[in-house]
């Protein structure tokens, strides 16, 4: 990979970091959620089955599972940190709608991937399923900027 836009990246990243960083200063009292498995490892689970094909449909149908759980797991925390907020709630309740709606998606789309019965159609089903993952995760990322108290 090109070396000036690997530092590139890198020099953009840092300084949505520090910007981040001072927004979340500047507002205190106040705490960050933080939700396990919303790191930069969300993806990990979705490249695990990512390329699977139609031949590997029950690899991939077992690996959707698992990131239904991960969701599932992840809502619950972000429920139980919620359970403890007395003030300052309406921009995470807000968040929050999206990652209910986010989850909604998912499963939508999982249905449909088991209704499929040809290549073309499963590999259409697969493709939506990975943009549902992603939306969810996104969602969940949000969640973890959301400041409250």
């Amino acid at each position: 990979m090109n070396t000036k836009f690997c530092s590139r990246r890198l020099a953009i990243a840092l300084g949505m970091l520090a910007s981040a960083a001072v927004g979340i200063a500047s507002r205190a009292p106040a705490q960050v959620v933080a939700v396990t498995g919303s790191d930069g490892a969300a993806a990990a689970p979705w490249v695990e089955i990512s390329n699977d094909n139609y031949g590997q449909r029950v690899h991939f149908a077992a690996g959707v599972e698992r990131l239904s759980a991960r969701l599932d797991r992840q809502i619950s925390q972000l429920k139980a940190q919620r359970a403890g907020m007395t003030t300052d709630t309406k921009d995470w309740d807000f968040a929050m709608k999206e990652v209910e709606d986010s989850r909604s998606f998912l499963t939508s789309r999982m249905s449909e991937l088991a209704q499929t019965t040809t290549p073309e159609t499963w590999a259409a089903a697969k493709d939506k399923i990975g943009e549902a993952w992603k939306r969810s995760q996104l969602a969940v990322d949000k969640m973890n900027s959301t400041v409250t108290s």
